[in-house]
């Protein structure tokens, strides 16, 4: 931010960071692409081809929309300022009310959990612009349109409610603590079930899916 300024004087000009320094007119803020992976396992938010077939990237996906859920209030107290504020919850930025939008594919998956089971995936599909002279275009099947706060975009999730004159810092160390403290809950109850019977892990895992997707139903298969 101190270099945006910097260059921005050097050629006679001024750079605005406030939120919404103008009414009327759009404001502007950060979004904070946050995964979670490591040197053995990759992004352990890579759904891959068939997301309900994919017991690690579920487990923790759930352990995010949980930490959501439980926390929102935290989320939004990290990113609220007087002037942020004004442009949360206008046409160019997501409402104030921290609410998870995960994209059609995997709002089914935790749908079909709720009731269950998930046993399948739809697919991404494509993009119809009518425009015959153009090739086909593939349609991402998370949340690319900016209207929700927190959404999952392919193989991550992004927090798009960060003011622009803000620090990433806070809100990075507010979902990296509610996370890992998802994921602790979610090692117990695991580890609880299966106690020393791995064989017992693929329905411990069902029975906690099933549990996140209806605690948190109302906040991940709906946008506010």
């Amino acid at each position: 931010m101190i270099t945006l300024k910097r260059v921005a004087q050097k050629y006679g000009m001024e750079c605005l960071l406030h939120e919404k320094p103008f009414a009327g007119v759009n404001g502007s803020g950060k979004h904070l692409n946050w995964s979670l992976g490591n040197s053995t396992q990759g992004n352990l938010l890579e759904p891959g081809s068939n997301p309900h077939d994919n017991a690690q990237f579920l487990v923790f996906c759930a352990a995010v929309i949980r930490a959501v859920h439980l926390h929102a209030p935290l989320l939004r107290a990290v990113v609220a300022s007087a002037s942020n504020d004004h442009r949360l919850g206008a046409n160019e930025a997501p409402p104030a009310i921290i609410s998870i939008f995960l994209g059609d594919q995997l709002a089914d998956v935790f749908e079909q959990f709720k009731k269950g089971a998930a046993k399948s995936s739809k697919q991404a599909g494509t993009l119809e612009i009518g425009v015959d002279t153009l090739p086909v275009l593939p349609k991402d099947a998370g949340d690319r349109n900016r209207t929700s706060p927190f959404a999952f975009t392919g193989n991550k999730f992004e927090f798009r409610a960060v003011a622009s004159n803000q620090s990433i810092a806070s809100p990075l160390i507010a979902l990296n603590t509610i996370v890992a403290d998802s994921l602790d809950y979610i090692a117990s109850k695991l580890e609880k079930a299966t106690k020393s019977s791995p064989n017992k892990l693929n329905a411990a895992i069902q029975e906690l899916l099933q549990e996140i997707a209806k605690e948190t139903q109302r906040r991940h298969l709906q946008r506010q």
